[in-house]
């Protein structure tokens, strides 16, 4: 039984029908769903989100606090799409900072979830083979479900 879904999101345009499946998901089973964003750590840059809300300027800590408030404007804006459109359903939101991958399977681990739900980037065989995708090292991590959205 699927009580609780976890939903990983990083503003890629894939990310309106990675949302959209996990809500009707979250739906037919009655689960609650959390929305996940993780933001990078500057050892593990790599994805930022497909729509700065500004530009950034400055040293160091100023890039990294401006790329916090990025992902939280993405995720704000993910929640508020997903409680409008399912209003009935029960929407928590999280933001976490580190490798993408291994913050993904640490909070399905220890939020208890069923299921985690998210998309796939094409960016090409070659690219996978030599340093593997995040969705990759999800499927391989994770202890509970796995669904990809392509």
């Amino acid at each position: 039984m699927i009580k609780n879904v976890l939903v990983a999101v990083d503003g890629s345009k894939n990310t309106a029908k990675v949302l959209d499946f996990a809500l009707d998901l979250t739906e037919r089973y009655g689960a609650t769903m959390t929305i996940l964003n993780v933001s990078s750590s500057l050892g593990a840059m790599g994805t930022v989100p497909q729509e700065p809300v500004f530009e950034t300027t400055g040293n160091v800590a100023t890039f990294a606090k401006d790329m916090w408030s990025i992902h939280e404007a993405t995720l704000k804006k993910f929640a508020t799409q997903s409680k409008a459109a399912k209003p009935n359903l029960k929407i928590s939101t999280m933001l976490r900072q580190g490798v993408v991958a291994i913050e993904i399977v640490k909070t399905a681990v220890e939020g208890g979830f069923d299921v985690i739900v998210l998309g796939h980037k094409e960016s090409g065989k070659i690219r996978e083979m030599v340093i593997g995708s995040t969705t990759e090292r999800v499927i391989h991590s994770a202890t509970c479900s796995v669904i990809i959205v392509k």
